[in-house]
């Protein structure tokens, strides 16, 4: 049975509700301006509750009627918690004791953007909530439990709050990180830091090799001024590239000066595809930094052989960006029938 309901939580009927033995699974976000306090504390007022770690909890979840979720997606593919969710939905299926799951919807902080191949299931930016990624796996497995996701338009903290106005985590405490996540995950494939272990988590990308670039010594590209040039390599108008240098206090390089960029949003160039951008950008440092070298995680993080290709050299831009084309028109198609909000989703052109 699966419900898309338009009151807040706390104003539903369901015996299960209000009744039952609740469990919560939220994150750092699930704060309600309504209340003054998070999710888990309002309900734990009037209802039995137990906080869950993770949705892997299998002893907690059995003497539970219902499972309440209310986390903040960041719209990439390389959130941890889809596959949990989904593999969640696979044993609640297989279950002879199904429990009720409602799931406190959020806006996705990246927009509708669409970005990547359909890969693993998502592309790498998908622009669903989680709602709706909820309703897809649901329906993909033809799923029986009860599924009941509350309208992001019902949530105070969705109307109220700017998405990534309270980090989800330390580790993404920027206001634009779910913006770039899409493509600067693929750092991690590679020896150049994606920011992790500062303020600006994957807005940033650097190494300490890369310290050649700074003023352009060992590089020269004809009639380019700055990095922001329209000739320089690393240019994009939906974005301004700074030269910078950061030392992460954790992570790869932690405790050490990295050298590289800052990507800073334009707002008068809204259309801007952080994943084609970051091909561009993994490739110009790996044919100008002889230090630069790939890692084994690269082929799962960009998740086919086209897009390794062309991080290797061995596939030109409009093949890469023809076939990426290709891939999110599939996924257009494919997600247009889970959406559950008028705004549709979209690819930049």
């Amino acid at each position: 049975m699966f419900s898309f309901r338009t009151t807040p939580l706390l104003e539903q009927e369901d015996t299960t509700l209000r009744r039952g033995q609740l469990a919560v699974l939220d994150d750092a976000t699930a704060w309600h301006p309504q209340y003054g306090e998070y999710l888990l504390y309002t309900l734990a007022r009037y209802r039995n509750v137990v906080r869950l770690g993770s949705l892997e909890e299998r002893e907690t979840l059995a003497a539970c009627d219902a499972v309440v979720i209310e986390h903040q997606c960041t719209g990439s593919r390389f959130d941890p918690f889809l596959k949990q969710l989904r593999a969640f939905f696979l044993e609640q299926n297989r279950s002879k004791r199904q429990i009720s799951v409602y799931i406190v919807d959020r806006l996705n902080p990246s927009g509708r953007c669409v970005e990547g191949g359909h890969y693993d299931g998502l592309p790498h930016k998908h622009g669903l909530t989680t709602g709706e990624l909820a309703n897809m796996y649901y329906t993909e497995i033809s799923a029986s439990f009860p599924l009941h996701i509350i309208s992001a338009a019902a949530n105070d903290a969705a109307r109220e709050l700017m998405p990534w106005s309270i980090p989800q985590s330390c580790g993404l405490g920027s206001l634009f990180s779910a913006v770039f996540m899409s493509g600067a995950t693929l750092w991690k494939g590679t020896n150049v830091s994606c920011g992790e272990g500062t303020m600006r988590p994957y807005e940033m990308f650097g190494a300490p090799f890369m310290k050649r670039l700074q003023r352009g010594r060992d590089f020269v590209w004809e009639n380019a001024l700055t990095w922001n040039d329209v000739d320089s390599p690393v240019y994009d108008r939906g974005v301004y590239m700074r030269w910078c240098s950061f030392t992460p206090a954790s992570g790869l390089y932690a405790g050490q000066e990295c050298f590289g960029f800052q990507m800073i949003p334009n707002p008068g160039e809204p259309q801007y595809n952080a994943l084609l951008h970051t091909l561009r950008l993994i490739r110009f440092v790996r044919e100008t930094c002889p230090e630069f070298a790939f890692n084994e995680r690269i082929d799962s993080l960009a998740g086919s052989d086209t897009v390794v290709s062309y991080l290797r050299g061995d596939t030109d831009y409009d093949t890469i960006r023809d076939h990426l084309k290709s891939e999110e028109q599939k996924w257009l198609r494919k997600a247009k029938k889970y959406l559950l909000y008028d705004e549709p989703l979209y690819r930049v052109k």
